[in-house]
């Protein structure tokens, strides 16, 4: 037999029926028409979708980057700031502990990235924004773990050391406000004679009769005039090899064996001696030697 090139299809209702004759070659290309016709609505939407909504998704991811870039430079400065504080601290911590005659903590271990900042990515990979932010996050962690040990390692050391710290020499002899310097510590050209002379402490120029200040608590080992050249003297001794000299006094307001107590007048500033006008001469020493007293004078905000 031959194959049947027509299809029939009868369609009944309770009233009639009808019947739908159609052949072969019509199914088949009634088949390949609607093929064509779903493959033309989906080449024709991606390509609508390719014209005129990929623009705006490269558009809105644009904007998206641009937005990330903006946080990355805000968040770059923040850290930056942060850096800064952190530093600050790090100075802080240093100064407490000079103030408080204690060891200075490991400056190699807490400055990690001082002077370029340690970067986490293998050397030579490629570097961007990101990993560059990232980088410097993990830095600024590890530098403020390190600096929060050794804050927590200095309020230990404070704790044990605390009774010391009343005797330290700490504040200015002289209110800010009443001096300037006239000579630094250390080699100088001699008024007298013109000559390279070491200067074991600090000229500070101010009125005659302006009150002196202890600089810390401690005994006084010395009032009286004195044969070296200081002429009206006072030494303190603050223990813990600490003593200090007020020198060139106008009137000695203490007297030897007393204690006193930090900013306790102790005398006036004069000219006697070795002088050649009003002025205090002021020494620190430590452990037996002169050092700088810059370092050890706290309360004036313009040193």
């Amino acid at each position: 037999m031959g194959r049947i090139k027509q299809h029939t299809v009868i369609y009944l209702t309770e009233k009639d029926s009808r019947e739908i004759r159609f052949s072969r070659a019509s199914l088949i290309f009634t088949a390949v028409l609607s093929g064509l016709l779903i493959l033309s609505l989906i080449v024709g939407g991606t390509y609508i979708g390719y014209r005129f909504l990929s623009p705006r998704y490269q558009a809105g991811n644009q904007i998206r980057n641009k937005n990330l870039l903006r946080t990355i430079n805000d968040l770059q400065a923040e850290l930056n700031t942060v850096e800064s504080y952190l530093d600050s601290m790090v100075q802080l911590n240093n100064n407490i502990r000079l103030y408080a005659d204690l060891p200075e903590h490991d400056l190699n271990i807490e400055n990690l990235g001082v002077g370029g900042r340690v970067q986490m990515a293998a050397p030579g990979a490629p570097r961007n924004e990101i990993e560059v932010l990232d980088s410097d996050i993990q830095t600024l962690s590890t530098r403020v773990s390190v600096e929060l040990e050794n804050y927590k390692s200095l309020y230990l050391d404070i704790q044990k050391y605390k009774d010391r710290l009343e005797y330290m020499p700490a504040i200015t002899p002289l209110t800010s406000d009443s001096y300037y310097i006239s000579s630094y510590f250390g080699y100088r050209t001699d008024p007298f004679t013109d000559a390279e002379r070491y200067h074991s402490g600090i000229d500070l120029a101010a009125n005659r009769g302006t009150p002196v200040r202890a600089s810390g608590k401690g005994k006084v080992v010395f009032a009286a005039y004195s044969q070296g050249g200081y002429g009206n003297m006072v030494k303190i001794d603050h223990g813990f090899g600490f003593f200090t000299i007020y020198a060139h006094l106008n009137k000695i307001g203490v007297e030897k064996g007393s204690t006193v107590t930090r900013g306790q007048v102790i005398g006036q500033v004069g000219s006697t001696g070795r002088s050649t006008g009003p002025h205090l001469h002021y020494e620190v020493h430590r452990n037996g030697k002169p050092v700088n007293p810059l370092k050890y004078m706290w309360d004036d905000p313009t040193i």
